[in-house]
């Protein structure tokens, strides 16, 4: 049976004995850095939510991400997180903001305002925790998708009375006698 290694403590003086910290020190690094610590900023984490409207296609997303310090930044961050939003200049792209959110943080009523270029300083110190993408409508688009919608329930509406209008019509004729 071998016998197990004896350790020996150094002497206190010896250059690779003394710590690199100490114990009072409550500020140690870590790793991962924490965010914000190399630059001395503080970034925040937003939802973002891309809603498509037409004639843009595709479906809503959302995606966790930080706020950008500028709306350019931002904008940069959401075209790499929606590859739909890197077709379309930046200048196309906005930002809307829930305008009221309940106890729980739901939006209510689906009502949300457009983020202006002033307010992008003032996330630093009171950022916002969603905000909602799209794509700014072009010339003409918000008139074409009016009239589409129209479109879609008038079909709807002709889909559901035709067949009454129809057997009334045959019933009135004798048709069923």
């Amino acid at each position: 049976m071998s016998l197990l290694p004896q350790y020996r403590k150094d002497v206190k003086n010896d250059e690779e004995s003394v710590p690199l910290f100490s114990s009072d020190d409550d500020s140690l690094p870590a790793y991962p850095p924490r965010v914000g610590e190399s630059s001395g900023t503080t970034t925040h984490n937003v939802t973002y939510t891309f809603v498509p409207r037409w004639p843009i296609k595709g479906s809503q997303q959302d995606a966790l991400g930080v706020l950008g310090e500028s709306k350019e930044e931002t904008i940069a961050i959401v075209q790499r997180g929606f590859n739909t939003l890197a077709e379309y200049s930046p200048d196309r792209i906005e930002f809307l903001s829930p305008v009221e959110v309940d106890s729980e943080g739901k939006v209510r009523d689906d009502r949300w305002g457009k983020v202006l270029d002033e307010a992008w300083p003032g996330f630093k110190s009171n950022p916002p925790r969603r905000l909602r993408v799209q794509i700014a409508d072009g010339p003409g688009d918000e008139q074409r998708r009016n009239n589409r919608e129209k479109k879609i329930v008038a079909a709807v509406v002709t889909g559901i009375f035709s067949p009454f209008v129809l057997f009334g019509i045959l019933g009135i004729s004798g048709f069923f006698d």
